[in-house]
């Protein structure tokens, strides 16, 4: 009976793969530096960091107020005091690297976050979607040219 599990499970995993993308980019995660400090000021700052850059917020996503407001329905708690994540874009930087690679639309927009546990008070995060990996020479130095700005955003705010 195990063999014949394992057997179907092995035939499926075989099915899933060929029906896959050929060519799948890698998402390579997220980068977040803890500061000391509330959430707003943390907020704040990363707010200003993009705008002193000559940056435009084109939306601010309340994931705090969302989880609250979805709990009864899901079950479960928000782990926030706040979190909220800032979208936007450098037509420079995101023009070079969809130049470089058309797949890198996927890199825009930049997403950066803050962010506060209820269970360490004090202690604020701020941080940013890494862009997705390429293959292509081109499109990695593009794509390290975006990761390079949301790096210095990230410093200039946790200062």
């Amino acid at each position: 009976m195990q063999y014949l599990i394992y057997t179907m499970v092995l035939f499926l995993a075989g099915a899933a793969l060929q029906s896959a993308p050929a060519v799948a980019k890698k998402y390579t995660g997220y980068s977040v530096v803890v500061i000391n400090g509330d959430y707003e000021t943390a907020l704040f700052g990363l707010e200003n960091a993009i705008v002193n850059r000559g940056l435009t917020v084109d939306h601010t996503g309340h994931v705090d107020k969302m989880l609250e407001r979805t709990s009864k329905a899901t079950g479960g708690q928000s782990p926030y005091l706040g979190a909220r994540y800032l979208s936007f874009c450098s037509a420079k930087l995101s023009q070079a690297a969809m130049q470089a690679d058309p797949d890198n639309l996927a890199a825009c927009p930049y997403v950066m976050f803050a962010y506060e546990l209820k269970a360490e008070p004090g202690k604020a995060r701020i941080g940013y979607r890494r862009p997705i990996a390429s293959e292509k020479p081109a499109a990695q130095k593009a794509l390290a040219n975006i990761e390079k700005l949301l790096d210095a955003i990230v410093k200039e705010a946790a200062e």
